[in-house]
């Protein structure tokens, strides 16, 4: 039988043969996200200007990689390889998600990259210089040792820009894999909870991201509800498993209005159902336009439209979404459908209009339409 690290260096291969330079070709976004596409296309870590630092051990980080700066610079950018705390494709995948759903300001921006032969040699150095402690840790280095192995002379992984804005994790919403079923958000994103309202609300221990922002930044709750209601959507259909640990965020802005960030989606596992129990349980109340979103788009797979967001191929969508195995696809079509199928229907059945949260305000639609992520 293979063995778990053979297998890993032979998904890597296959991962790194099946990748494309462009796989963001056509999908839609705002400006930050495209002025992203505008410079994945001029990233080359082989370049010496580039400053490449591994990335060290921290408090509930197992991932193996680097930090990057430019010059003397601060580093303000990564790069992750594949490793099971970071799925390259359940990272871009997620992501590319968002901006066909219109939800990316609730995302960091990430891409593929695939290192060359310079920056790889020296990532090597740097793995197998370094002496890990973390048993996480050190079976991911080995795992990453394997991928080298099989490509010496090249290692896929995903590459993102760290934000400007500090974040800070969302501990009061839940922690340890959990909800915390206590708050009032939690309730509020059931259809039998109350039904949030237009207050503002700010959140236990999140603070403005950068010096002379508001200290203690507020959003309507109901806009909350919605945000955190969004983000496990994406999540029940990706596999995200980790979100609870440290990996729900937010921060204030300049204008001081809060906002939930999913970070880190690499810990989604695409192709089985194991996380599906835990958001069915935790969201059953759900924003109508995703909803008719995702709806165009399991019509479109299904076969039953002619388009989505201007694809008429849905093999031509798939690439562009990022998606790279094909049974990371076709679970993702399969919980989709249940989705849209099934539990919506039954939900609005059972709950009638208390299934979706009440339209944005005017002003909220304004606000997020002008919002183009400088402060991330």
């Amino acid at each position: 039988m293979m063995s778990r690290l053979k297998k890993f260096g032979l998904l890597c291969s296959l991962l790194i043969a099946a990748s494309a330079p462009a796989w963001a070709q056509n999908v839609p976004g705002t400006k930050r996200d495209l002025d992203f596409d505008a410079h994945m296309k001029t990233v080359d870590l082989d370049d010496p200007k580039m400053r490449l630092e591994y990335k060290k051990p921290e408090a509930g980080g197992s991932s193996i990689g680097m930090f990057i700066g430019v010059g003397s610079g601060p580093t303000d950018r990564s790069f992750v390889p594949t490793n099971p705390s970071s799925i390259p494709e359940a990272e871009v995948v997620a992501y590319r998600l968002s901006r066909f759903l219109g939800i990316s300001r609730l995302t960091y921006p990430v891409d593929y990259y695939q290192l060359g032969p310079k920056a790889t040699a020296t990532f090597k150095a740097m793995v197998t210089a370094t002496r890990e402690i973390d048993p996480d840790r050190i079976d991911n280095r080995n795992l990453v040792l394997v991928a080298l192995k099989s490509n010496p002379d090249t290692v896929l992984g995903i590459y993102r820009i760290k934000p400007k804005t500090k974040m800070y994790t969302a501990s009061a919403l839940g922690s340890e894999g959990e909800l915390n079923m206590n708050t009032g958000l939690a309730q509020e994103i059931r259809a039998s909870g109350r039904m949030p309202d237009e207050q503002q609300m700010p959140l236990e221990g999140i603070k403005g991201g950068q010096p002379g922002f508001p200290k203690m930044p507020t959003e309507r709750r109901v806009e909350l509800a919605r945000q955190l209601s969004t983000i496990f959507v994406l999540d029940s259909l990706l596999g995200q498993w980790d979100r609870f640990w440290n990996n729900l965020e937010a921060s204030g802005d300049k204008h001081g209005r809060l906002k939930l960030i999913a970070r880190d989606n690499g810990g989604a596992t695409l192709n089985n159902w194991d996380s599906r129990g835990n958001y069915d349980r935790w969201v059953s109340r759900f924003d109508r336009d995703l909803i008719e979103k995702l709806t165009a788009l399991n019509a479109f797979l299904k076969g039953e439209a002619a388009q989505f967001a201007g694809f008429t191929s849905f093999e031509t969508w798939k690439k562009a979404a990022g998606f790279m195995e094909p049974s990371s696809y076709e679970v993702f079509a399969m919980k989709l459908s249940r989705l849209i199928d099934k539990r919506v229907p039954a939900l609005v059945k059972q709950f009638g209009d208390q299934a979706f949260f009440p339209p944005k305000a005017a002003e909220v639609i304004a606000f997020e339409a002008a919002d183009t992520g400088e402060d991330d």
